[in-house]
This record gives C-alpha cells, sequence and structure tokens, in this order.
C-alpha cells in the first residue's frame, strides 16, 4: 500500500512541475524577456521587416538591450515596437540598424547606437512620440539580384558600343592606335637627332635668363630711372617737334613777295612797315617772312646755348666746378650722401616727437594748516617723447615749503696780549621760497617705467606704474638726500594718478612720508616745515605741435650759432 502512495505522490509531484514550467514558457513566450516594469517601449518604421520577427534581439556591441514586442503594418512600411532595457538610456538622435550576421540563415538583427548625451531620452518623451528616425536596411538578396541585372545589362550596352566603335567604316580603333604609335616615333626620331641642339639651345636660355636676373637685380633702380628718363625726353623732343613743325608749316606756304626791298625802318607802299625786302609784299607773306626770320633767331638761340651746354658738360666732365666735382669725385659723393642721410634722419625724428605740455597743481594740506597760508605746489613742464618708451621731462617747481640751505660762516679774533687766535664758527640755516625745476629722463620696460635726474633742484630717482591700460599710474621719487637738518631722511613721496577724461586726470598721495611732520622758523624768521603732508589735487596735459617747431626752429638756429 505503502510504494502505491509514493508512486502517486511523484506522479502528483511531476504534474505540478510540469504544470509551473508551462506557465512560465507561456508567460515568458507571450510577453517576451521584458517586462513593463524593467523596460520602455519605443518605436521605429522599416520599408522592409524581411527576418525580423516577435522577440528578435536588439543589440550594442554584441550585448542584448531589447527586442521586438510587435510588428504591425503602417502606411505601406512595417512598424516596430520595441522594448528597451531601463538601464540603457537611448537619445532622440539614436540609429537603428537592420543587418544579416549569417548569409545561410534568414534571421535579421538589430543594431542600435544610444545617440549623443547632448539630445533628451526618449524615455522622457510620452510614449507616442518615442520613435527612432534614424533607421538603416541592410540590402536584401532580392535587391542584389535587381541591381546586378541592371549592371548586367549596363555592360552589355557598353560592349555592343565598343564593337561597334571597332568595326565602324569611317575608321577603326587599331588604325587610330597605329596612328598615334606612328607620331610618338616620329616625335622620338625628331628629338633623338636634335637633342644636342635643344640641350644647347636649354642651356644658353638658362644662362641668358641668369644673366638677365642678375643684371635687374643688381641695376634695378638705375634702368627704372633711365626708363622715366627716356619717357621724359620723348615727351618733351614730341611737344617740340610738334611746335617746330608747327611754326615751319607757317612760314613756308607762301612765297615771298616781289619788289624792290626797302630800307630797315622805313615804310614801304604797300608792304608792312619797317620789315625788309616787304616792300609791295602783301600782309600775308611780310607775316609769314617775320615768322621765318623769328624761326632763324631761334634757331640761332639755340645753337648758342647748345654750344654754352657743351662747355659747361666739358667743365663738369673735368670736375672744374662744384657740380662736376661732385660728378666725378666719388669721396665727395658718398660724403653727401652720408651728411643727406644724417639731416634725414634728424628730421626724421624730429617730426615724430612729440611735446606733452603739463600743469599740475597739489594741494598740501598740514601746509595750509600750519601756516595758514595756501599750500598749493604747482608744477609746469614739457615732456618730450621722441619715442613712445622713452622721455624727458622739464619742470618748474613752485613749493610752499621753500628750500632751506646752510650757511657756515667762520671768524678767527686775536686778543692783544694772547699769543693765539680763537676761532668761530657759526652755521646759519635759512629758508627760502624760490623756485626750483627738474630734469629727468625716463625709460619705460612693461609696465614699469624708471625715472633719473634732477628732481626740484636736488639729485633724485622714481618710478612709475601703469595699470589700467595707462589711466591708472602709481609714481614714487626719492630726492633731496642732502638736507641741513640733523636725524632728517631723504624726502619720499608717493602718490595716485587717475586719468578720467581726456587730457585730465586727478591725483592724490604722500609727501615726505619717511619723517615726521615737524615745523620751525629760520633764524631769519620764516618758518619751515618737514615730514609728512597728505595732498590731493589735479592735473593737465596736451600735445603742442607749435611749441615742437620754435624748438626745432631754436635748435637749428643754435646750430647753425655754433657751426659758425
Amino acid at each position: 500500500m505503502k510504494p502505491a502512495v509514493n508512486k502517486a505522490l511523484a506522479v502528483g509531484v511531476l504534474v505540478a512541475v510540469g504544470l509551473a514550467a508551462f506557465l512560465f514558457a507561456f508567460t515568458f513566450f507571450k510577453k517576451g524577456g521584458y517586462s513593463e516594469a524593467d523596460s520602455y517601449l519605443v518605436y521605429a518604421r522599416f520599408s522592409d521587416a524581411t527576418g525580423l520577427t516577435w522577440k528578435s534581439k536588439v543589440q550594442i556591441a554584441g550585448i542584448q538591450v531589447g527586442e521586438v514586442a510587435k510588428i504591425s503594418l503602417d502606411k505601406n512600411k512595417a512598424l516596430l515596437q520595441i522594448r528597451i532595457d531601463r538601464s540603457v538610456p537611448l537619445h532622440t538622435d539614436a540609429c537603428l540598424y537592420k543587418s544579416f550576421p549569417s548569409a545561410l540563415l534568414p534571421d535579421a538583427l538589430l543594431e542600435v547606437i544610444a545617440g549623443s548625451d547632448a539630445a533628451p531620452l526618449l524615455s522622457s518623451l510620452p510614449e507616442a512620440e518615442r520613435e527612432i528616425k534614424c533607421v538603416r536596411e541592410a540590402t536584401s538578396v532580392q535587391q542584389l539580384l535587381d541591381s546586378m541585372a541592371k549592371i548586367a545589362s549596363d555592360v552589355q550596352l557598353v560592349t555592343g558600343d565598343l564593337a561597334k566603335t571597332v568595326q565602324g567604316d569611317q575608321g577603326s580603333l587599331r588604325e587610330i592606335v597605329e596612328n598615334l604609335a606612328r607620331i610618338t616615333r616620329q616625335v622620338d626620331q625628331v628629338v633623338a637627332q636634335n637633342s644636342a641642339n635643344l640641350s644647347e639651345l636649354i642651356a644658353n636660355t638658362r644662362d641668358f635668363t641668369a644673366d638677365l636676373r642678375e643684371i635687374s637685380a643688381r641695376d634695378k633702380d638705375r634702368i627704372h630711372s633711365i626708363l622715366a628718363n627716356v619717357d621724359e625726353l620723348t615727351a618733351r623732343l614730341k611737344v617740340a617737334a610738334g611746335s617746330l613743325q608747327g611754326i615751319l608749316d607757317g612760314g613756308g606756304s607762301g612765297a615771298p613777295g616781289g619788289g624792290p626791298a626797302g630800307p630797315p625802318g622805313v615804310p614801304g607802299a604797300p608792304g608792312a612797315p619797317g620789315v625788309p625786302g616787304t616792300v609791295g609784299a602783301t600782309p600775308a607773306v611780310a607775316s609769314q617772312q617775320a615768322q621765318a626770320k623769328g624761326v632763324q633767331q631761334a634757331v640761332a638761340r639755340l645753337n648758342d646755348s647748345l654750344s654754352r651746354l657743351d662747355q659747361l658738360l666739358a667743365k663738369v666732365q673735368e670736375g672744374k666746378s662744384v657740380a662736376g666735382r661732385l660728378l666725378t669725385d666719388e669721396k665727395m659723393g658718398r660724403q653727401l650722401g652720408t651728411a643727406v642721410e644724417g639731416v634725414s634722419d634728424y628730421v626724421d625724428r624730429l617730426q615724430k616727437m612729440q611735446i606733452e605740455v603739463q600743469l599740475r597743481s597739489e594741494w598740501l594740506l598740514n601746509q595750509s594748516v600750519e601756516d595758514g597760508r595756501p599750500g598749493a605746489k604747482v608744477y609746469f613742464g614739457a615732456k618730450l617723447l621722441p619715442r613712445p618708451d622713452k622721455y624727458y621731462l622739464l619742470e618748474v617747481v613752485s613749493d610752499p615749503r621753500g628750500v632751506d640751505t646752510v650757511t657756515t660762516d667762520t671768524i678767527t679774533t686775536r686778543t692783544p696780549g694772547s699769543v693765539g687766535d680763537s676761532t668761530t664758527v657759526t652755521t646759519r640755516t635759512r629758508h627760502e621760497d624760490k623756485v626750483t625745476f627738474s630734469l629727468q629722463m625716463a625709460k619705460r620696460y612693461g609696465p614699469v617705467t624708471f625715472r633719473g635726474g634732477v628732481i626740484e633742484s636736488s639729485g633724485g630717482l622714481g618710478a612709475d606704474l601703469h595699470l589700467m591700460k595707462d589711466r591708472l599710474q602709481v609714481s614714487t621719487s626719492l630726492y633731496q638726500f642732502s638736507r641741513p637738518y640733523q636725524d632728517v631722511f631723504p624726502r619720499a613721496k608717493v602718490w595716485a594718478n587717475y586719468n578720467f577724461l581726456q587730457h585730465f586726470y586727478v591725483t592724490t598721495g604722500v609727501d615726505d612720508f619717511l619723517n615726521r611732520w615737524r615745523s620751525a622758523a629760520s633764524p631769519d624768521g620764516r618758518s619751515f616745515n618737514i615730514g609728512t603732508d597728505v595732498f590731493f589735487g589735479a592735473g593737465l596735459y596736451f600735445t603742442d605741435d607749435d611749441l615742437k617747431t620754435l624748438l626745432v626752429s631754436g635748435a637749428g638756429s643754435a646750430a647753425s650759432g655754433a657751426g659758425k
């Protein structure tokens, strides 16, 4: 009884397993290998769906990423519904290729290219708009056969035309080939017979062109000058010949009048008055005779001028005149050329030089508060710019601080009855309000300009930093290294100029910032100040061509005076 139960149980288990396998296979083949939860649906249209069936694979690089879910007819095209794995993103510019992996098997394979990352995802679009527009279909066997048939027909047509051409009555292809062969043999024969002549001709041509190139390169300017002179001479000769022909034509159209010639200066009757040999002549004949006489006089003057020209040319050729020496003396010619080049270079530099006139005013805050007087420091100067990266600065400065000088007096006295002399040394510091001057030379390297020379009647140096396309300039100067006071550093100044309008700028900075502020009175009662002082102000600059003209003429006058 127990074996029968076990057998029935085994049969039931086998039936259950078979039923489960059937349900699984039915569900898989019904819905395909991709469920709606694991995939998304896209569409594609093909003109020929041969080889594609339900569950045809869709691959990328040989890896399956989807399958065909349904194939239907839509307006004479096959509409494919394709399930794509959600982990594989397809973009709107994706392409789908249909190919046949094997020539023996009818099954087709779909290869898909995902597209660029910049394009939107197909899965983000509504389901009705998820169509792959880029579709490439493989050529079927029938299409290949049809193409081969067309090619065979075209080949047959071409071979028939070729046969007609070869067998034609008006000249066969063989005759054309024979003519070409005969012509080539004749050309070879001519070349072989005249090879030496051809080589010599080519060599002569090469030598001639080389000589011609050398002459044209060496005397290019001279040839141009000669051609220009010849053109000018022919034009003048043409004008002179036309004038002479007109005079001759006007004077030779009639015969001189008959009749006896009257005395010169005596009126003839009825001839022209005062003309010899015109007694009894008509006015036309008298005019012709006068023109002929004028031509003779002109010819005589021309002969005289040519004679003098010959004498002048002889003197020039012998080098007896200045022009002759200039033309015959090579050394003088070189010296004159060098002098002309030097003058030309000098004038060119003067023409390129720019002169910039500057006017600047600084208001010193501590100076005006301490003295109760206006603390304005005024600069007036000119900047000479021979080149954009180099300039010379001339300035006249009026400083309210003035200039301090030290005077040392030594007095030697002898007391009556004493043996030695006594010496008394007196040092006095004097404060003067006077105008100072600056003469600086500057050179620019990139955004930095270095200056040096005389700054406010004292040796000094400075530097400028150009920023914001030269609209902002940060500068510093160090001068007055020797000052008539104890424990005093040189005068140092730093400031900034901002150019916000054309030819106009504002300025601010600190003067004498290495020393502390102090004020005192000199022995003559004048006050003086030393130390840090803050200032602000403005400046104006412009170029002046008239001033450049005056300076150039003054330099020329000075040079001529020095030469004298």
